[in-house]
């Protein structure tokens, strides 16, 4: 099983808007993206997002371009702060890839927990717009790929 951890696109500034949607370029860096995913046949079962608007037009725009069967999902417990150990527990009873869409510093802390077991280590340097994918053999999962948007 994989689980791709993507951060948001990037977003306006809370002056311009408080919601902070995307920004032009947020959105281009996913289209890209969810092409990249497409090109490399990178299938999903779902993707799940926080509550912020700016993750679920992330979530919006991967579905959009792998497919729209694939099932998207606002997840609480995925916001910047957020304790990871909810998403942890749900993560261990996912049987299908998925992707996350979610904010620093809980994806750093996910991530790091997930591949070393403790949360507090910067072991992927997330960018807006980035994605690691993580795959688990057995228990243990480890990093299959990292793809940063300066990269397309």
């Amino acid at each position: 099983m994989k689980i791709y951890l993507v951060q948001h696109g990037q977003a306006v500034s809370k002056d311009i808007n408080p919601e902070r949607p995307l920004s032009e370029k947020g959105k281009e860096d996913i289209v890209k993206l969810a092409h990249f995913l497409k090109k490399n046949n990178i299938e999903v079962f779902q993707i799940l997002h926080s509550v912020k608007l700016r993750a679920k037009q992330t979530a919006q725009i991967l579905m959009d371009v792998l497919s729209p069967s694939v099932k998207v999902f606002m997840k609480e417990g995925l916001s910047p702060n957020d304790p990871i150990k909810a998403i942890e527990k749900d993560l261990s009873d996912l049987e299908e890839d998925t992707i996350i869409v979610g904010h620093l510093p809980h994806l750093s802390k996910l991530c790091s927990k997930l591949l070393i077991g403790v949360e507090d280590n910067n072991i992927v340097g997330f960018k807006q717009g980035s994605i690691v994918c993580l795959k688990k053999n057995d228990e243990l999962w480890q990093i299959d790929w990292f793809i940063s948007p300066d990269l397309f």
